[in-house]
């Protein structure tokens, strides 16, 4: 690699209004030893140094699969005013073949606490072309919604889990930032946590038998990982998305719905050290259904209760809960999350 590229992706810091120059003179000067690639525009907000760090170290492993011009925003809150300072830089790797790198672009912004404004001009003057743009936001959404800036936004992704306030903030997406633009889908990453465990439910009730118990259906126990209990939530929300059932309240331990018979059923959340979402079981008078994470295996493992001691046991994909892990699903996936607001919906009572 030329020595101009090598610098690159160290960062250097760059004057604002030269930034589209200054990338072009270095992949110029790289030219033969690196290949510029770009299939998305990537907009990353977070707060603070260590989250821009941690942030930019997640770009570079993300370029290992997804080409893109990525677009890093950081609000210092301990530097006053709306002051920007800019770097550019290039996450590189080996192309399958290894005859040469292949470089995505990222160009970083530092921003003071009262720059959050500047941010909609900031990604729109930097867009590599008329790719798709995808934001992710990392912490919690702006009270004040950015009509202008979630209109270009093609896929926005958030994460629930680490929201302060989730009842408000499950608001402000469905009242204001949903409604702001009917081209933008919504990912949640704490909703792609319960992906392969919601399929492996689905799965269950494909057959006939099974879901011939789900009309007896009266509680269900759902074990998460510690902090994890709005993924938890999330996971009951679908159910009763799915199946129909009515928030009738909170309860000590978890929430209350009802069926559409009116029956009541108690679902259950536990915390244990583990992952996001250890467990889902769901009793239905004789039958019983769980799939469940076990220890030291990547597989979930479903294990399905019938009446008359029927018993059968099988395995599915576990998949990943690492943040990288759940970017690559996001981003190789492209569909919308259709089920996912109603979800919120169900729950949003139960959040407090």
């Amino acid at each position: 690699m030329s020595d101009s590229i090598t610098s690159l992706t160290q960062g250097m810091p760059v004057e604002i209004g030269k930034i589209d120059r200054e990338l072009k003179r270095l992949w110029q000067e790289g030219e033969g030893a690196a290949t510029r690639a770009s299939l998305i525009n990537f907009a990353v907000y977070c707060e603070g140094a260590e989250a821009m760090r941690e942030t930019t170290d997640l770009i570079s492993r993300l370029t290992r699969e997804h080409a893109c011009r990525a677009i890093l925003i950081g609000l210092d809150p301990e530097t006053a005013g709306a002051g920007v300072e800019a770097s550019i830089s290039a996450h590189c790797h080996l192309s399958r073949a290894g005859a040469k790198q292949v470089c995505c672009e990222q160009i970083s912004f530092l921003l003071g606490r009262e720059g959050l404004p500047l941010i909609p001009n900031i990604v729109f003057s930097h867009l590599d072309s008329d790719l798709p743009l995808i934001l992710w936001w990392r912490g919690d959404l702006p009270s004040q919604s950015e009509a202008q800036l979630w209109t270009w936004v093609d896929r926005l992704l958030i994460d629930s889990q680490a929201w302060k306030e989730p009842g408000d903030q499950f608001q402000l997406l469905r009242g204001s930032i949903e409604p702001a633009s009917p081209r933008m889908t919504l990912c949640d990453l704490n909703w792609t946590r319960s992906l392969r465990l919601r399929q492996a439910v689905a799965q269950i009730f494909d057959h006939p038998e099974s879901l011939g118990e789900l009309a007896a259906a009266d509680a269900v126990e759902i074990v998460h990982g510690p902090g994890m209990r709005t993924t938890a939530l999330l996971l009951a929300g679908w159910m009763a998305a799915q199946l129909q059932w009515k928030l009738e309240g909170t309860a000590p331990h978890g929430i209350r719905f009802n069926d559409r018979a009116g029956k009541g059923i108690a679902v259950t959340l536990s915390e244990e050290p583990g992952p996001s979402l250890g467990s889902l079981r769901m009793s239905a008078g004789e039958a019983a259904f769980t799939v469940a994470h076990h220890e030291d295996s990547p597989f979930l493992h479903a294990d399905i209760r019938l009446p008359g001691n029927r018993e059968t046991h099988y395995l599915m994909p576990g998949g990943g809960d690492d943040l990288l892990t759940l970017l690559d699903d996001e981003l190789m996936s492209g569909g919308r999350h259709k089920v996912y607001l109603k979800a919120v919906g169900m729950i949003e009572g139960a959040l407090g």
